[in-house]
């Protein structure tokens, strides 16, 4: 049974899905300042979760998948852009910046041609997972292998029984694919465990959403994969643990193998071993200044709100890298 600060939560997040709400401490509302932070929806449970709590700001809060974010913040339509991968130089590009000024760590080494100079924030870590229907007893162990040939264009597996491994324990039935968009963090993040050279003049193989085959069905509504998943019995799909948690008798969770063993299942104690474990971000513009209401709810983050992160379903940055923590408020002067 959830308590009363993670009904509201749970709460505020239906409301934002539905249509967006602007958030103030404990759901309360009056004169304060105001920030926008919209994007991933993976981030977006967290977003709401911190918003509903912290006092010292109204915050609008919306989803829409890491792109969308990033571009709301280099386009200063957004305060705080929340994504679940790393920002890329395709996200200048969109702006009409160079991409060159993006690294491979998500760092910008200059400014977006508005003035834009976004700065990474790590805010927690994810459990990114791969779900099946009830009723599907043949691939609840996956490995690396197995899902480039579910999920990538290069050879792929049709039916069940044409994933290696599973041919003779699956049925001879057709694969649907339901998960997120290329709008969405998530997205980006799963295809750079699974294809080789991602993103790069090298990538050896395409996502079965861009092979347009059909069989993957894209949404940037991480609830709308859950119910597809969880109603039609040969589907197969991926999001945030967050998602899954709360919807544990809906669907089933997969163990994941980056190899042929070591299967690993997902969970917020096994962060350390699991494969498809990731860091989430926010990005502002520059590093916010002590007075600044980025920084004082940036703080706010980065201490006191760590302590809502597992009650949302994420890993708090202290059982991965207390460090961090440190290192990022001293940059905010705390």
């Amino acid at each position: 049974m959830m308590n009363g600060v993670k009904k509201s939560i749970w709460t505020a997040l239906l409301a934002v899905l539905v249509g967006g709400v602007v958030l103030a401490g404990c759901l309360g509302g009056n004169d304060k300042l105001k920030l926008v932070q919209t994007g991933s929806s993976t981030v977006l449970p967290l977003a709401v979760a911190w918003a509903a709590e912290y006092d010292d700001a109204d915050i609008t809060v919306s989803g829409g998948g890491s792109s969308h974010g990033l571009n709301a913040l280099l386009n200063k339509e957004a305060d705080l852009g929340d994504a679940s991968r790393l920002m890329k130089g395709s996200d200048y590009t969109s702006v009409g910046g160079d991409p060159s000024l993006v690294t491979s760590d998500g760092e910008a080494t200059g400014a977006a041609p508005n003035g834009v100079w976004p700065y990474k924030w790590v805010v927690a870590y994810d459990v990114l997972t791969v779900v099946i229907n009830n009723n599907n007893d043949y691939a609840d162990k996956l490995n690396y292998t197995q899902l480039y040939r579910i999920f990538t264009d290069d050879d792929p597996a049709v039916y069940w029984d044409e994933v290696p491994g599973l041919e003779a324990t699956a049925p001879h039935q057709k694969i649907e694919i339901y998960a997120p968009d290329e709008a969405s963090g998530t997205y980006d993040y799963f295809f750079e465990e699974i294809i080789p050279n991602w993103g790069k003049d090298t990538q050896v193989a395409d996502t079965r959403l861009n092979a347009g085959d059909g069989v993957y069905h894209p949404s940037a509504d991480d609830n709308v994969i859950l119910s597809a998943v969880e109603e039609n019995e040969f589907a197969i799909g991926y999001f945030g643990f967050a998602y899954y948690i709360e919807n544990t008798n809906k669907i089933k969770v997969v163990s994941i193998a980056e190899g042929g063993v070591n299967y690993e299942i997902p969970s917020l104690a096994n962060v350390a071993n699991y494969p498809l474990a990731r860091p989430l971000h926010i990005y502002t513009n520059g590093i916010p200044e002590p007075g600044d209401a980025r920084n004082d709810y940036l703080r706010y983050v980065l201490s006191d709100g760590q302590e809502i992160v597992p009650e949302v379903g994420y890993v708090r940055l202290s059982l991965v890298d207390n460090d961090l923590i440190t290192s990022q408020l001293g940059k905010l002067g705390a």
